[in-house]
């Protein structure tokens, strides 16, 4: 029984563990994501309206080079955030929080069957890998 109740205490603690990566790397990609989205489309508005601007060629930088540099971030900022998969990032993140909170709901209940629960997190972590390195891999 002590036995048990120690594989218990490790499998919620390595839940904990788990819980609180997923909860980080939630809020970080998620930042990373939004953050991305907002300067994409904001920079694109700004380039749009000073490529058909004319303030005199009295600035040091013109209108048309500023929209340049400006869709230039653009291009830089969307291919970053595409190819490091921000937003499958942070599905990848909120899917297997949820997937643990629901385990420690399963943990936390007696009587508990350790195998069944330890079983329950090893899938919940190979999950959350494979969501993460999986392009377009959607959550489960």
């Amino acid at each position: 029984m002590t036995e048990k109740l120690e594989g218990l205490a490790y499998v919620e603690r390595e839940a904990e563990e788990w819980s609180r990566w997923t909860r980080k790397g939630q809020k970080l990609w998620s930042f990373a994501n939004n953050g991305s989205t907002v300067i994409i489309v904001t920079f694109s508005a700004i380039a749009a309206v000073l490529a058909q601007a004319s303030f005199g060629d009295d600035l040091p930088l013109s209108a048309a080079n500023l929209a340049t540099a400006l869709s230039l971030t653009v291009t830089i900022v969307s291919t970053v955030q595409s190819k490091l998969g921000f937003e499958r990032k942070w599905a990848a993140n909120r899917a297997s929080q949820s997937a643990l909170q629901q385990l420690m709901i399963d943990v936390r209940k007696p009587p508990t069957d350790i195998s069944e629960v330890s079983e329950t997190l090893k899938r919940i972590i190979a999950n959350h890998d494979q969501q993460i390195i999986s392009a377009g891999a959607s959550p489960q």
